[in-house]
């Protein structure tokens, strides 16, 4: 060890000078009791210094060698590393330059009892300053260390970084404080009961429920201390079922009778509560109140019984407002404005009135006076404008006297429309044919032809057409072309027409004879077609854009058409521009939901893989992690360092499996390109069975391959990886504890065939036959339940088949399976 100490000059010494050095020291100690160690020989120094190099500058802690004064002699790259100085650096500092003011103390009494000789090592969780004055948690040791003369004159300390433990213990508490928050602060009542349905713990709200002033009070106790009978026993039998088939029950409302002599009503969800094994101790539960909801269904339905067969049966519009908001109307109202009730209900009147009514004020401020008044005890009497939701006017009478229902006061309003009954009558009728044709026609086609149909009933229709204009094109077309004389028109450009007129003036137009022929004469248009005695023409807008004309014309008639007709057709161009609209607003949901339905099955598969493969990495971390937690204490540092590196082992593993599906989570995207390369076969199966290796252990299956070392294949390694473990995976999942599972792999046509056979359950054929269609995903516990997806093996055949191989299954019930996928083989 001497020469350890004092590094490589003890090298450079010769023979004689370490045999002078040791007589040296035989006369400097003759007079000790202790007879002085005989030298050692060179050849072991130099074997012992290399040895202790090697560990000294490998090992994964610090190590530091140091004199009494506190003085490095030494320091390893690890002690460096981790506090960010250089090893020439580091032997410039002291102790104390390095630890931490409040730790300080404590390791230099432990020290200075070592260097007094009252103990030889100690060990001591401390502090440290790094260079850049961050803290660093490491687990110290120091032991004393004797020189070649047996005096002891160094010391030797072992710092093991403990940062990351103490940030994974510290993120640990926090995380468990965000729970019992949230269990204290949420209103929901939460509950954990026993096997005799007696509580085990409860959250405060639940407490509070319950007149409790502590939620331990109700440790112990059953429903049947804090409710009714009828709800004790009700709550007791369904806990008891929940026990015995371990299926919850979700959403049920329940009435609850409390001790303060209370009614509640709760909508509750109740779930079987598990132990580590797997075994149900018990239940747990969340009831969330719904009182107010259920008194409010009783509210309406006591309504809807007090008022219904009174307005339904009347022949004039009848709605009912509270808080100038209009609760019910009767169909009546529906039927004036040609809406659903989802137009009225819920809104003022103001909201289907114009912006200004008539007589010059403002709709909403007019409806919100007269409205007043009539609650009030002041009933109203008035002419009002309202407005459909196609923007069509209507002149009603509108009465409002206040009435109270149930002790609570409203306003019932009457409306009649007095418009000349016959013609709003049979324009109505048309106009709502129209429209009802405008959402259930089948084409454009069609639809144009049912609108000539309806506009006829109103109005001299035998020459009708509609030109749509296409502004990137500069393009008008005539998708509908009906004319006593002209005969069908073809696409052409734009010209100086009527029809172009409109288009670029953007406004409906009546054109006299007299019009036509001012447009002429200063140049607007030119005489197209025969001339027309009347012609009406009105644009299809959308997002005020126009974007065609409707169009009707009258050879003989000039009388034809007026300010009704063009109101009409107005609506009509609205319509139609309505369905265009829908259209193209269709073609774009088609192609946003193809887009969202391979986004949508791109994560699924995505989870799906996460699901299938990283659960048995994570239950090791998880098992040894437990554990560490549960028998820390009673395990030997070897137990420790097996169990930690074990779990380091999973946690790298998964970690390159992670990486790896988010590698092809980019791919599905679009982010990453498929990237065959070449790679051994027999690498890839190995780390995928170590992968396993614990599942597998604690199902006592063996894991087998054949594989020679240098089969190689080209295809994307990250694939791949998921291809086998998917199928390994899913072999141990259907496979009995003792079974076997084995991979092989065959040489064929350029292809290497692969088998990954298992002694497990098999299948059926209509389960092998569903194995891979994504329509028809099948998912089945595994012999120890094992939960999956169904989606993995559809995901090893996407991979097998975007490597240029193929897949398929053999299977028989009973008998085991075999899956069998090629790739193409690297000579």
């Amino acid at each position: 060890m001497n020469g350890i100490l004092n590094g490589t000059n003890m090298k450079e010494k010769t023979k004689t000078e370490q045999l002078k050095v040791t007589r040296n020291q035989k006369k400097k100690n003759k007079s000790s009791r202790k007879p002085l160690p005989k030298p050692p020989a060179k050849k072991n120094i130099d074997e012992n210094y290399a040895l202790f190099q090697t560990i000294f500058e490998n090992a994964g802690f610090g190590i530091v060698l140091g004199n009494f004064e506190g003085k490095f002699l030494r320091a390893n790259p690890t002690i460096a590393k981790m506090l960010g100085y250089s090893e020439k650096e580091l032997l410039k500092l002291t102790v104390k330059d390095i630890t931490h003011p409040h730790d300080f103390k404590t390791d230099q009494k432990l020290f200075n009892e070592v260097v007094s000789g009252k103990r030889t090592r100690y060990q001591i969780e401390k502090r440290y300053i790094t260079k850049d004055g961050k803290i660093k948690h490491g687990k110290l040791t120091v032991s004393q260390v004797d020189n070649i003369t047996g005096n002891v004159k160094y010391f030797i300390a072992l710092i093991e970084d403990l940062t990351e433990h103490k940030q994974a213990i510290e993120n640990l508490l926090s995380q468990q404080n965000l729970l019992v928050t949230l269990l204290d602060n949420i209103p929901d009542s939460i509950y954990f009961k026993d096997l005799n349905s007696r509580f085990i713990k409860v959250n405060k709200a639940c407490a509070m429920k319950l007149g409790v002033s502590k939620p331990e009070l109700l440790v112990g106790k059953t429903d049947a201390d804090s409710f009714g009978s009828e709800h004790a026993a009700n709550a007791f039998t369904d806990e008891q079922q929940i026990i015995k088939t371990g299926k919850p029950i979700i959403g049920k409302e329940e009435r609850e009778d409390l001790p303060d002599g209370r009614t509640t009503w709760v909508s509750t969800t109740k779930m079987p509560l598990y132990d580590s094994d797997g075994k149900i101790v018990g239940t747990f539960g969340i009831s969330r109140d719904i009182t107010q909801i259920k008194e409010s269904q009783d509210l309406v339905k006591e309504s809807e019984q007090l008022y219904r067969s009174l307005f339904e049966g009347s022949d004039d519009g009848m709605f009912f407002t509270s808080e100038e908001i209009i609760i019910d109307c009767n169909q009546t109202v529906l039927d004036i404005f040609r809406c659903d009730r989802s137009f009225v209900v819920g809104h003022p009147p103001s909201d289907f009135s114009p912006e200004v009514q008539p007589d010059g004020r403002n709709s909403y401020e007019s409806a919100s006076d007269k409205i007043m008044k009539a609650y009030n005890g002041d009933p109203q009497r008035f002419y009002w404008q309202h407005k459909r939701p196609d923007g069509t006017l209507i002149d009603c009478e509108i009465s409002l006297k206040p009435i109270t229902i149930s002790g609570r006061k409203i306003i019932q309003a009457t409306m009649r429309d007095f418009t000349e009954r016959i013609r709003s009558e049979k324009i109505r009728q048309a106009l709502y044919e129209i429209s009802e044709a405008a959402y259930t026609a089948s084409d454009m086609s069609t639809l144009y032809k049912r609108i000539h149909e309806e506009i006829a009933k109103l109005m001299s229709v035998k020459n009708i057409y509609i030109a749509l204009y296409d502004d990137k094109a500069d393009i008008i077309s005539f998708p509908y072309f009906i004319d006593e004389f002209d005969p069908p028109q073809s696409p052409k450009k734009p010209g100086k027409g009527l029809t172009e007129y409109i288009i670029r003036k953007g406004e409906a137009c009546l054109i006299t004879p007299q019009r036509d022929l001012e447009l002429r004469k200063t140049g607007e248009t030119e005489l197209i077609g025969a001339p027309s005695a009347i012609w009406l023409g009105v644009p299809l807008k959308l997002g005020g854009k126009t974007i065609g004309v409707i169009v009707v014309q009258d050879y003989e008639n000039e009388k034809a058409y007026g300010e009704e007709e063009e109101q009409i057709l107005t609506f009509v161009s609205e319509q139609i521009a309505q369905v265009i609209e829908r259209k193209r607003n269709s073609d774009a949901v088609k192609k946003y939901a193809e887009e969202l339905k391979q986004l949508n099955a791109t994560k699924d598969k995505f989870f799906s893989i996460i699901a299938h493969d990283l659960k048995n990495p994570f239950v090791t971390i998880l098992g040894f992690s437990d554990l560490l937690l549960s028998d820390y204490a009673e395990l030997s540092d070897e137990e420790r360092k097996y169990y930690i590196e074990e779990m380091k082992k999973s946690a790298d593993l998964s970690h390159n499996l992670l990486q790896n599906l988010l590698q092809w989570s980019r791919s599905q995207t679009g982010f990453i390109e498929f990237n065959p390369q070449q790679f051994n076969l027999h690498n890839i199966v190995h780390d995928n069975i170590e992968l396993l290796k614990a599942s597998a252990e604690r199902k006592q299956i063996q894991i087998k391959h054949d594989l020679p070392d240098d089969l190689t294949l080209i295809a994307d390694v990250d694939m791949i990886n998921t291809i086998i473990r998917n199928l390994l995976t899913n072999a141990m999942k259907f496979t009995d504890k003792g079974g076997r599972v084995e991979i092989t792999a065959v040489k064929q046509n350029g292809f290497v065939e692969i088998i990954v056979s298992d002694t497990g359950v098999g299948m059926s054929n209509s389960v092998r036959e569903s194995l891979f269609k994504l329509d028809a995903t099948h998912s089945t516990y595994g012999t120890e339940n094992e939960a999956g997806t169904g989606l993995g093996l559809i995901l090893c055949k996407e991979f097998v088949e975007k490597n240029g191989g193929t897949i398929k299954v053999e299977s028989e019930l009973s008998k085991g399976s075999k899956f069998i996928f090629t790739l193409p083989h690297s000579e």
